[in-house]
């Protein structure tokens, strides 16, 4: 006898070794995803940085050169109200706006909110007064208890409403009362000048927030419509609670997700010399396509050798299971033609829908009396009149599901002349790609049995009768 593990195991190691490469390759391509998608994100964070800390650097440089601009300024100044010094205040306050060309106005304002002079406006009576307005005693509350340099929310300027940041110096009188606050009107978008050589397409937003979560300036700049909305509220989520959680820590980087999905990375950095910070974002999709780039040649090699190993694997397979399925096909025609031409048994086949029968055997023409076209034109319950249409419906449901390979019963079969037959019925239901499904009953006549059967219960009936007398 052939020894047949041995003709498979060439087949096996193959199918194994396949298997394994497969999954090692699978399992590098993983370990090679995760690694690259960290060094790619580690680097898109500190390019950002890098944006963060320049930039950073530059506002802070600028408004310390402002600081010490104002701090002179307010040295100048002659802390009087006779109308000689705010002549000459107006001057001051005039050269100094116009060595400043990127404020848009310059306003000199006294202790209890009224503003004296601008540096466009000289002193005037029908200057308004800032005494009755909330933001006012939030502005000198801020500057008598903190720095006397302070760079304020933005608000509406009062002559054209237009959305300004105030960057504001107090000066005080000899007892360290609030005697004047100077104070300078830079447009929201002005420091967005110092970011331009940093900004990137990649980056979707750069801006400056306060430590009470003001927005000071953003870029890009929002439309009209939405600065109320920039400008007039605090900023709320993940960078707002970042903040807050850590205090306004010199630097940080944050997550910004979505419904548990990250969408894009912050990254911080704290002014040296201002309570301000300042943020860059990018959107995760950039730095995806920044991975991307480094990744794609990798992942396309790797690729393209799981293409050919899934490709010859799957040839190969699909070669055996054709071949097994080619052979198994020949061996059932070869089953089924040594069923009809050489069993003693009757042999049917008949529809699976109408049960019509399609074919019999010659010894089933031969034991019904029937010619073969006779035959196609009855069902199988014609021959079978006692087999229930309910009944054989459940046989005939249990092989079409599988629970069963094949059904066997026993019943009478009629022939043409009338006469029956006792016979027991093996039903299978037969599935080949070229004739579809068909069901096969091989009908065994049992005659000889039941009578067999019939005399032997004749024989002990008499002393079974016998035994019983005795028993009385």
């Amino acid at each position: 006898m052939p020894n047949t593990s041995n003709e498979h195991r060439p087949g096996r190691f193959l199918k194994y070794s396949a298997t394994l490469l497969v999954v090692a390759l699978l399992a590098y391509a993983a370990l090679l995803v995760a690694q690259s998608w960290r060094v790619a994100k580690s680097e898109q964070a500190s390019q950002l940085a890098t944006i963060a800390a320049l930039s950073g650097n530059s506002i802070d440089i600028y408004f310390t050169q402002l600081q010490i601009g104002m701090q002179n300024l307010g040295a100048d100044l002659v802390v009087t109200g006779k109308k000689a010094d705010l002549d000459r205040a107006f001057a001051l306050v005039s050269r100094f706006q116009g060595l400043h060309t990127e404020l848009e106005n310059v306003m000199l304002i006294r202790g209890d909110g009224q503003i004296l002079l601008t540096g466009e406006t000289p002193n005037r009576p029908d200057l308004p007064t800032l005494a009755h307005e909330p933001v006012f005693k939030q502005i000198r509350d801020e500057l008598q208890q903190g720095s006397p340099f302070a760079v304020g929310r933005p608000v509406t300027g009062n002559i054209d409403r237009s959305w300004v940041v105030s960057a504001r110096y107090a000066i005080t009188d000899k007892a360290g009362k609030l005697a004047y606050i100077i104070s300078a009107n830079l447009p929201v978008d002005m420091m967005q000048r110092y970011w331009m050589d940093a900004i990137t397409p990649r980056i979707t937003a750069l801006g400056l927030v306060r430590d009470d979560g003001y927005l000071v300036s953003r870029y890009p700049e929002p439309d009209a419509a939405s600065l109320d909305k920039t400008y007039g509220k605090p900023v709320t989520g993940a960078m707002a609670e970042y903040l807050r959680a850590n205090d306004h820590p010199q630097q940080g980087q944050v997550e910004i997700r979505d419904n548990g999905k990250t969408t894009g990375l912050l990254v911080l950095r704290r002014l040296q010399h201002y309570p301000l910070t300042l943020y860059v974002e990018m959107p995760v999709t950039e730095i995806k396509a920044a991975w991307w780039h480094d990744m794609h040649a990798p992942y396309f090699l790797m690729a393209l050798v799981l293409a050919c190993a899934f490709a010859f694997y799957g040839l190969r397979q699909h070669r055996r299971a054709w071949s097994e399925e080619k052979r198994r096909e020949e061996l059932r025609h070869h089953y089924e033609h040594a069923l009809r031409v050489r069993s003693p048994n009757e042999i049917f086949m008949f529809d699976t829908g109408t049960l019509q029968i399609t074919y019999a055997n010659d010894r089933a023409l031969d034991d019904l009396g029937y010619a073969l076209e006779q035959l196609q034109q009855k069902s199988i319950l014609a021959l079978h009149p006692q087999s229930g249409i309910e009944s054989f419906g459940v046989r005939l449901e249990q092989l079409r599901r599988g629970e069963q390979e094949s059904i066997t019963y026993q019943t009478i079969q009629v022939r043409a002349d009338g006469s029956n037959y006792p016979v027991e019925v093996n039903l299978q239901l037969i599935k080949s790609e070229g004739d579809g499904e068909r069901f096969l009953a091989i009908v065994h006549d049992i005659s000889a049995i039941k009578l067999a059967e019939d005399n032997i219960a004749k024989f002990n009936a008499p002393v079974e009768r016998r035994a019983g007398r005795n028993n009385q």
